[in-house]
């Protein structure tokens, strides 16, 4: 009965026998019957008699279900496992010793055609900037110089200039050179450069703001996109170092403590080329001490009232000082050991060398001495006479201001003043004889640095003649020049901290 039943579910559908059902045979031909008698074997097989058609069911309806999940897995893994990719035609061409099929042609689309005009561009524009740079190799450098202009035309509104204030917007950091900040120098508009600096590097569009250090003569140069408004640095900006040397006595006057703003135009200068620079080379400054000239004439005089009180403020205290100094005991001492030196070199065996030297200082010292005693009067008079010229002044309004006739007679009654000075030659309070100064020179220094102010906000503040005499023109070559020469090249500008901005 046992061989019979499991023969039924081996016969169930589902396929073969499975392993549990030849189990059972077993375990039925082996144990039941053999082992624990027909009684137990009976009631373990009505157990089994429950249990394995249950079993057998629920079988059968599991094994559709994954028969039927079993072809989609198989369908995607299928789908996912990536295609076979046959060779190019050019590489199996290549493998058989055939020539490659020839690629079929196609018309450009309009992006297409424009890329490659533009690479084209682009290559050609290299080309042809490498041959320059080929052709300027051995040649001397372009240099740009920054000319002032004289008379200025681009007051209120230059594209290059000195001094003054840079034109840059306020969130721009103010340069730093070593922990201080750094004095403004120059701003230069890029566009003016000649396509040929820097063997045709550097920029070409917004400005170059040049500061340096105010000692050590460091530069850095900020590129500025755009210009800005004008912006004042910092409190702490220290320029006496950059001040023309002022010898400006004992008085109160100090020198303006900015630099004007200057326009310039950038001149570039090639090999064989005129150089401006070279054209105004001379050295006014020097070339004025060494002549003569006249307070009162047209071109040296003061030109405002703050300059006629600062020059007679100056004469006063140089007046001053050389009256308070015993000019005459010195002298005295010294004839007195010339004399002594040259009674025994005339008394030796042998004279001296420098026997022709002591007799020349032995009869000019008394000449000295003879001048500084007559002289002392005339210091009096000139000192009262300053005074005098200054109290008149300042009587009225500060606010009122003296016309160039008025100027002119005070210098005239300046100059009534005569003085000796340096030594026994006697000569006008107002003149410069060239040989020593005592007043006038430090005032035509003041006055120079007064007068660059004044001519860089209106060429019009100064009168015709000190505007004709500043001019390239003019006989001194070129007065207003002191100021506003500069130079960009290859060798100086490339060695400066850019910034961008």
């Amino acid at each position: 009965m046992a061989q019979t039943l499991t023969r039924f579910l081996d016969g169930l559908p589902g396929g073969t026998a499975s392993n549990g059902v030849q189990g059972i045979n077993a375990f039925l031909d082996f144990v039941l019957v053999s082992r624990i008698g027909v009684v137990p074997s009976a009631a373990v097989l009505a157990i089994l008699t429950i249990v394995f058609p249950v079993l057998a069911y629920r079988r059968q309806q599991r094994e559709p279900e994954s028969a039927v999940q079993a072809v989609p897995q198989e369908r995607v893994a299928r789908a996912v496992r990536p295609p076979v990719q046959a060779p190019p035609p050019e590489r199996i061409a290549k493998a058989l010793g055939r020539p490659a099929p020839k690629a079929k042609d196609r018309p450009l689309t309009d992006p297409e055609r424009q890329l490659l005009l533009n690479l084209l561009d682009g290559m050609a524009s290299q080309l042809v900037h490498n041959q320059k740079l080929v052709d300027a190799q051995g040649t001397e450098p372009v240099v740009v110089r920054l000319a002032p202009q004289i008379p200025s035309r681009d007051v209120e509104h230059p594209r290059s200039w000195l001094g003054g204030a840079p034109a840059m917007a306020e969130h721009i950091p103010w340069p730093e050179i070593d922990g201080r900040n750094a004095n403004f120098l120059a701003q230069i508009c890029c566009a003016d450069l000649p396509d040929d600096l820097w063997g045709g590097h550097g920029p070409r569009d917004g400005w170059l703001a040049i500061f340096i250090h105010p000692t050590d003569y460091a530069v850095q140069v900020l590129h500025l996109s755009e210009m800005g408004p004008w912006r004042q640095g910092p409190e702490d900006l220290d320029i006496d170092g950059w001040s023309i040397t002022l010898p400006y006595a004992k008085s109160r006057l100090k020198p303006i403590r900015t630099w004007p703003r200057w326009p310039v135009d950038l001149v570039s200068v090639r090999p064989g080329e005129p150089d401006p620079r070279l054209e105004g080379r001379s050295e006014a400054t020097h070339d004025i001490y060494k002549q003569s000239f006249d307070l009162a004439s047209p071109e040296h005089r003061p030109f405002d009232r703050s300059t006629t009180l600062e020059m007679l403020e100056i004469a006063e205290a140089r007046l001053v000082e050389w009256l308070a100094k015993d000019m005459i005991t010195p002298l005295r001492q010294q004839l007195e050991q010339a004399s002594d030196r040259l009674v025994a070199a005339e008394a030796a065996p042998e004279p001296p060398s420098y026997l022709a030297e002591l007799r020349e200082r032995a009869a000019t010292l008394p000449v000295l001495i003879e001048a500084r005693t007559k002289g002392l009067p005339m210091f009096e008079a000139a000192l009262a006479q300053v005074r005098k010229l200054a109290e008149r002044i300042r009587a009225t309004s500060d606010q009122t201001p003296l016309s160039q006739d008025e100027i002119a007679a005070i210098m005239v009654e300046l100059g009534k003043c005569e003085i000796i000075y340096p030594r026994e030659q006697q000569a006008p309070l107002t003149v410069h004889n060239g040989e020593g100064s005592l007043w006038v020179w430090d005032f035509e220094c003041l006055r120079l640095d007064r007068a660059r102010h004044a001519y860089s906000k209106s060429p019009d503040a100064l009168p015709p003649a000190m505007r004709g005499y500043s001019s390239p023109s003019g006989r001194i070559k070129p007065r207003m020049k002191w100021l506003a020469w500069g130079t960009c090249r290859s060798d100086t500008c490339t060695n400066s901290t850019s910034t961008a901005t």
